[in-house]
């Protein structure tokens, strides 16, 4: 066969290949190959007039602004707000509202996260200052103008013809990541005031992840806005998907548990955990399990544990932490046994990394705060019957009150001046605040009782700048009327709750129906063993006590029996042998299992020979005068 018939016949069979590869770049750039973008947004539309005082509409207009008001950060904020908010309804294009969204979010984390880190550092509790409370409402205004603006973006991106999107690609899936991180800083601002994330919010970022999940790789890493400042979150880049599912980590960890400076370690200890949290697609025939958590795309509130009963909420996504309670659990369980054995270098690298004062009270949360808690109840607005019928209320606060307490409680002169000293400490017992903010606090600094059980209390008060200082894992000695005076129950603040500025709400644990003042000792082993083998029924002299006494609370439980709650103290732990000094009398004992880590104290459960086997009970009022043994107890 002639050569160039042969040539002729190989370029006719290349044409059609040829021709395809064309037809496929034609394709592509038309955006004909681009998945499909069904999902209903459902935003409401931000009006956009060139109307009033122009905002600067450039980065570099912006910057010179915003340098006028850098006296105070409050004065930079506010100007920042300003510019980012007159933005929202001024007509751009997408990429000139781009450019300026990402230089004024850049200069707002930078500001807001050191910040936002000093506030949780010191903590509060209730009540909550007036200067913090404005500072963290400012940092939220300006997030959510920010949020406003690449919403704005990603709808007109979203919604585009493919021939247009699929030359906005990157900037639709930048504004996505922006505006769940910037949802994510709301988050964090509310928890660190113990209130929720608005609704609204919610129901953006469940539509935005929902809507580019089906459409765009929800694994690709980006950098975030931690790159400019790492005081709030050390990771750097995140994906769309890591974005999403560390909102989810404030209700899985329960957020409103946990002081305010220790909430960091929520973020830093999941972001820590490879695959935390899985994003699976719903599936009605799967086996619903503890650790599932369903969010569906027009949701207002955060992910459910139950699925949703029908279809009018969009398409439903499963959430999976198993991963990250498994990592918890083994963390725990790892730095228990370090800690026994004193050996340091092998604590868990995530929970190494925690400030050493804190370690064991993060540990202590993320484990317990797994479980599954009940949710803020819908019945704050107004007291029930019920509950005004309960409002003769309690509550002595602190370690050393409730200390105070219970040495009256024992004390055998009716008639001290210990009692009389303390008048005026069990008047205000009975409100949340000494003073008023006016002639009707009286009534509403009452302590309202929402819920009573022999697991807790659900209690809800009036705050004010008053309102005596309460946080998470207080130490309580709480009752209604005399009870509290010759028989108190002994608790935590174990939750807090602001469902609006003004009213909180707190949740607090049983930990005992009987305490008493006692003191501490380390003490040598015992010379020669008891009979028994039980090295906790050797006798004890004071030769044997070592080091200074420890004062503490022996306590009982009519279910777990007898425990000890003591200050931190460093070298106090499970197992250990101690004396306790119980008037003058004084007894070996063996710590149990840690059963609370707070800051202000440790609560274990004790074993002794020495203790009496049936449950022990207050004295009582009329016995009092003959009530010895107690009494030196309290010195």
């Amino acid at each position: 066969m002639d050569p160039q018939q042969t040539d002729r016949r190989a370029r006719s069979m290349q044409a059609p290949d040829a021709v395809i590869g064309l037809l496929a770049r034609v394709r592509r750039w038309l955006g004909r190959d681009l998945p499909p973008r069904t999902l209903e947004l459902r935003f409401a539309p931000t009006s956009q007039r060139r109307q009033g005082r122009r905002p600067p509409l450039t980065p570099e207009a912006a910057h010179e602004a915003l340098g006028r008001h850098s006296t105070t950060p409050e004065a930079y904020l506010t100007e920042l707000l300003s510019i980012a908010a007159g933005s929202n309804h001024w007509p751009l294009s997408s990429k000139r509202r781009m450019a300026l969204l990402e230089s004024l979010t850049g200069w707002f984390y930078v500001a807001a996260a050191p910040a936002l880190v000093q506030l949780l550092h010191q903590g509060s509790g209730i009540p909550e200052p007036p200067l913090r409370r404005e500072t963290l409402e400012l940092q939220d205004r300006c997030a959510t103008a920010l949020v406003e603006g690449y919403r704005i973006v990603f709808s007109a991106g979203y919604q585009a013809s493919n021939f247009s999107y699929c030359r906005a690609r990157a900037r639709v899936y930048r504004s996505a990541c922006r505006l769940l991180e910037l949802i994510k800083l709301r988050q964090r601002i509310a928890g660190v005031r113990y209130m929720e994330l608005e609704s609204d919010a919610w129901r953006l970022a469940h539509t935005v992840f929902a809507a580019m999940r089906t459409c765009e790789p929800a694994d690709k890493t980006l950098d975030a806005l931690s790159l400019r400042n790492q005081a709030l979150d050390h990771r750097t880049q995140a994906s769309l998907r890591q974005h999403y599912t560390a909102l989810a980590t404030y209700g899985i960890l329960d957020y409103s548990a946990w002081p305010e400076h220790e909430q960091l370690a929520i973020d830093r200890y999941s972001a820590a955990v490879p695959d935390a949290i899985r994003v699976l697609d719903y599936d009605p025939e799967r086996e619903i399990k503890p650790w599932h958590q369903f969010a569906s795309c027009y949701d207002q509130g955060p992910p459910a544990r139950h699925p949703p009963e029908d279809e009018r909420h969009g398409p439903t996504l499963l959430l999976d932490h198993h991963e990250l309670a498994a990592h918890i659990r083994a963390d725990a369980r790892g730095l228990l046994g370090a800690v026994a054995k004193g050996e340091n270098l092998r604590m868990p690298p995530r929970l190494a990394r925690v400030d050493a004062d804190q370690r064991m009270a993060v540990a202590y949360l993320l484990q317990r705060n797994l479980r599954l808690p009940e949710d803020w109840p819908d019945d704050w607005a107004d007291a029930t019957e019920e509950a005004k019928e309960h409002r003769d209320l309690r509550i002595y606060v602190g370690f050393e009150e409730v200390r105070n307490h219970l040495r009256t409680v024992f004390r055998r002169d009716h008639d001290s001046r210990l009692k009389r000293s303390r008048e005026l400490t069990d008047l205000f017992a009975k409100h949340s605040a000494m003073i008023g903010e006016d002639d009707s606090a009286t009534r509403r600094t009452l302590w309202y009782v929402l819920r009573d059980s022999q697991d807790g209390m659900r209690i809800r008060t009036q705050e004010t700048r008053f309102t005596n200082r309460m946080f998470v894992g207080n130490l309580l000695a709480y009752g209604f009327g005399d009870e509290v005076a010759n028989a108190p129950r002994i608790g935590k603040v174990n939750r807090i709750y602001r469902p609006v500025a003004g009213i909180v709400m707190l949740d607090i644990d049983y930990l005992a129906s009987f305490a008493a003042p006692a003191r501490l000792f380390a003490c040598r082993p015992a010379p020669t063993p008891a009979a028994s083998g039980d090295v906790t029924a050797a006798a004890v002299t004071e030769d044997d006590l070592m080091d200074e006494p420890l004062t503490c609370l022996l306590t009982h439980h009519p279910q777990q029996g007898w425990g000890i709650i003591t200050p931190p103290a460093e070298g106090l732990w499970q197992q250990s042998l101690v004396c306790l000094r119980m008037g003058r009398r004084y007894s070996r004992a063996r710590l149990g299992d840690a059963q609370d880590v707070t800051d202000e104290f440790y609560r274990f459960q004790v074993s002794s020979a020495g203790f009496p086997d049936k449950p022990p009970r207050y004295p009582q009022v009329a016995a009092r005068a003959s009530i010895q043994a107690a009494t030196d107890a309290a010195g």
